[in-house]
């Protein structure tokens, strides 16, 4: 059974130090104290399974990628969903069990709405699972930084 609950300090160190392999070192956090406190904002919450952290959940503006704001992706009124499902984690099938309780989570703690989540375009993977749990695709939107460009998609489950 999964075990979800806020985010303490200790385990957000924990999943800053999760390394992605290629291409999804794109989800790897720093270090640094500015990513700790976005960790511990209060919108994120830690997943265990077993007494093994597997993941985190977060809602709200902390699950919107800044560069969607231009193209008025977040323009609804609707509930943002982000996920990290532990590296070690991922490509297992383990996916849409993850997201389904991410989900179940997100109706008892904000009641039935509608759900949107953002993900990279390259990562089919994900984008299957998300289909897979009811997401469907909404729009997309680039992302530009030192280190290249990213094309992000939007989804929406509805409600």
């Amino acid at each position: 059974m999964m075990i979800i609950q806020p985010m303490t300090e200790d385990t957000a160190k924990k999943i800053q130090t999760w390394q992605y392999e290629e291409p999804y070192s794109l989800y790897n956090l720093n270090g640094d104290s500015e990513v700790l406190l976005e960790l511990l904002n209060g919108s994120y919450f830690s997943v265990t399974e077993n007494n093994k952290l597997i993941g985190y959940f977060c809602f709200g503006k902390s699950a919107q990628v800044p560069a969607g704001y231009k193209e008025n992706a977040y323009a609804a009124p609707l509930l943002d969903f982000g996920l990290g499902l532990h590296p070690m984690q991922t490509g297992n099938g383990k996916g849409l069990r993850f997201v389904q309780a991410g989900l179940a989570y997100a109706y008892e703690k904000y009641g039935d709405k509608s759900v949107r989540l953002t993900v990279a375009s390259f990562n089919k993977r994900a984008k299957i699972v998300y289909e897979r749990a009811g997401f469907t695709y909404e729009q997309s939107f680039l992302k530009v930084s030192d280190s290249g460009s990213t094309t992000f998609e939007v989804m929406v489950k509805k409600i």
